[in-house]
């Protein structure tokens, strides 16, 4: 067993491939060692802005070692009338390395064969190894590759060097215009040259002493560290996401944290807006004190630990005071104006050409809003605040603002609100209506802004169906699954008891003067792609494929959907569940055949099993409702990709409906149901239609294997 160091040392990298490239490069080698046969113990990645490398610990000195065994021609044309090889069987052998004398007959479903037993693997590690590390620079994944100078294989950024050490030897790897080498190279500032490696094992030690941290997880917690203790020492605290904090480590090999400040005039600013500029401009960190208002100084996380730290700060301060400086004239200059005033400006910037401008959207969505209201029951507070505030919806996307920095949609909506004195539940509904931004991101806090944001999404989705603009395999250049995941996430965390299709459709009544014709069809078509979204939000939560099915076939609200699906994967774990959904299938069948609004009469019956039957129909029902109840009051409301660790649990319930399997039986059993009297083959239909009916409203439990 051997030790291998692999390192792939390039300029620097994008902060957002460091991890996705460490990553990728780990999966990928397992692929590569385990299809050359070359056993390994674990495999360490190691990433920073200006290398991905391997440690592959207890790696097989050679590949396996397998006895494969290969069929040739058939024994008549293998053997002459004597018995000898014949000229065929000679050439098989050969071509196997193997003695003619060897082959073996075998007698297969096919017919009688020649079988050559020939021995395979062995290879040792330090001949696979050059075209198997190789491979692994040509056929790195990454979104967008480039190349430079002559050399012929694309890489992320150039390769500056390569690493391969097995153990003490260099093993001789040429790919990227490079040849390996055993030892790797330190920081670029504070290590640039050569840093000699006693062994593979010493990799991540002999970097640290190079100024070079290649645990991402230690470069994480170091940096973590230093920006605490510089904010702690100024009485303050970081205020920074894990995303930043992710960004930040991708960027830096040796992180240095360096306090700085700003004007305090700036705090005049709304936090998102220092925040945003901060962060997102300069992937500064702010501080904010004991009472969580953002203070006036920030942490700068340096990849170089610089001879002057006062040069550094200073510079660090020069460039946000600049940046600031823009963001408070935005500020100012924006106030100058009402956000009515800004919405016109949304007139002269497009949404798209054929359905027009954004404010032409904003005017549909106000059509489609109302619709939704009437068919959610809006109480009057929430229609005043949406009347208010959605001709005002995206108006800030005509600011000077949100034209400088676009992540503050909405959130400088919600600022100029404020300023304006809208009142906090109109500028929380401007917010609120342009969320969720991301598939995963924060859902409207009020009903206003969840009705507006629903509307919104059920519009885009409608235009681009009408328009065949519906997303193809990977390709989705419109955003449209996030806007239908957006749409059913809204829908299931505000408990809208509404059919997903009536949602969908109150939209729709925007479009009747055009400018495209959405019809039943197109609504259909939306409808049944939001679906989709449930079912793998569900499936992602641990819903299996058949009980969404089951859960949302006859087009449900979401919530029910999802308080269904859930339930119906809980009572999957009873066996007496199990049990009734067998015989109900059966029911089920027959029912089909059942007349639309006839009741069982029960005068009619003829048979005990029958009234049984029906006697036992109402405390099923009575189950069934009690099911639901405990769905609805464990799941009052549901946050998809909420996970299933709060599902709800069936309680009592299960035992009333459970029940309903014993009757069943004796019915299907014992009576004929398809009895040539027309008027008694009807009555026993209705009855198994009610069966069916009952426990319809957990779903369509048919769907259900077994």
């Amino acid at each position: 067993m051997a030790t291998l160091l692999f390192e792939i040392g390039t300029e620097e990298l994008p902060a957002w491939y460091v991890t996705q490239g460490r990553a990728a490069l780990a999966e990928l080698a397992a692929e590569r060692f385990a299809a050359a046969r070359l056993d390994v113990g674990s495999i360490d990645a190691y990433a920073t802005p200006r290398r991905l490398a391997l440690l592959v610990h207890d790696l097989a000195d050679a590949s396996e070692r397998r006895i494969e065994r290969r069929r040739g021609p058939a024994a008549a044309v293998a053997f002459d009338d004597d018995g000898a090889p014949s000229a065929a069987a000679v050439g098989f052998a050969r071509g196997q390395g193997v003695a003619p004398e060897a082959l073996q007959v075998e007698e297969t479903d096919r017919g009688t064969y020649v079988f050559a037993e020939v021995a395979t693997g062995g290879t040792p590690a330090q001949e696979v190894l050059p075209e198997l590390l190789a491979g692994l620079v040509r056929d790195l994944p990454a979104p967008r590759k480039m190349r430079w100078g002559e050399v012929e294989t694309p890489f992320v950024r150039p390769v500056a060097w390569l690493t391969a050490r097995l153990d003490d030897a260099v093993v001789p790897v040429e790919v990227a215009g490079r040849r390996a080498e055993g030892g790797t190279y330190g920081h670029r500032v504070h290590a640039p040259g050569p840093v000699a490696l006693e062994a593979p094992e010493a990799y991540v030690e002999a970097l640290r002493g190079a100024y070079v941290l290649a645990d991402p997880a230690e470069r994480r917690d170091r940096t973590r560290d230093l920006v605490a203790a510089a904010a702690e020492a100024e009485g303050l605290h970081p205020a920074w996401t894990e995303a930043l904090l992710d960004e930040v480590v991708d960027l830096v090999e040796w992180p240095v944290a360096i306090l700085g400040r700003f004007d305090a005039r700036y705090l005049a600013l709304p936090d998102v807006v220092l925040e945003a500029v901060m962060i997102h401009h300069q992937r500064f960190v702010p501080l904010a004190g004991t009472d969580g208002a953002l203070a006036d100084a920030f942490v700068g996380v340096s990849n170089t630990d610089p001879v002057d730290v006062d040069v550094v700060r200073r510079g660090y301060e020069a460039v946000l005071d600049g940046r600031l400086y823009d963001a408070r004239f935005f500020w100012d200059a924006d106030r100058a104006n009402t956000l009515a005033h800004h919405a016109w400006g949304l007139s002269g910037i497009a949404f798209q050409r054929d359905l027009g401008t954004i404010a032409d959207k904003v005017a549909r969505v106000g059509v489609g809003v109302g619709r939704l209201m009437e068919r959610v029951g809006a109480p009057d507070d929430v229609r005043r605040t949406v009347e208010a505030a959605g001709p005002l919806l995206r108006a800030d996307a005509a600011t000077e603002m949100v034209g400088e920095l676009p992540e503050l949609e909405g959130e400088m909506g919600r600022a100029y609100a404020r300023e304006e004195g809208l009142g906090d539940a109109v500028a929380q509904a401007l917010l609120d209506g342009v969320r969720p931004t991301t598939p995963g991101g924060t859902l409207p806090e009020g009903e206003a802004g969840a009705l507006l944001a629903a509307a919104d999404r059920a519009d885009t989705l409608l235009g681009f169906f009408a328009l065949g603009k519906r997303p193809s395999g990977s390709a989705d250049p419109f955003a449209l699954r996030r806007a239908a995941g957006a749409l059913a996430r809204i829908a299931a965390a505000r408990a809208w008891e509404v059919p997903l299709r009536d949602l969908v459709a109150a939209a729709a009544a925007a479009y009747a003067d055009g400018p495209v014709e959405v019809g039943d069809e197109v609504v259909d078509a939306v409808t049944a792609f939001v679906w989709e979204r449930v079912a793998q939000l569900l499936a992602a939560e641990g819903a299996d494929v058949l009980a969404v099915r089951a859960a949302t076939a006859d087009g449900p609200p979401v919530i029910d959907a999802a308080r269904r699906a859930h339930l119906l994967v809980a009572l999957e774990g009873s066996e007496a569940f199990a049990a009734l959904r067998a015989t109900y299938k059966r029911a089920a069948n027959l029912a089909e055949g059942a007349a639309e609004g006839v009741a069982a009469d029960p005068a009619r019956f003829e048979t005990p099993e029958a009234e049984r039957l029906y006697a036992a129909l109402a405390p099923a029902r009575d189950g069934v409702a009690a099911l639901l109840a405990e769905a609805r009051a464990q799941m009052p409301a549901w946050s998809l990709g909420a996970g299933p660790e709060r599902a709800p649990t069936p309680g009592a319930g299960v035992e009333a409906v459970t029940a309903l399997k014993a009757p069943l039986d004796a019915f299907l059993d014992g009576v004929l149901v398809m009895v040539d009297d027309p008027a008694l083959r009807a009555n026993r239909l209705a009855l198994l239609r009610e069966v069916r009916d009952v426990l319809r409203a957990l779903g369509a439990i048919e769907e259900l294997g077994g």
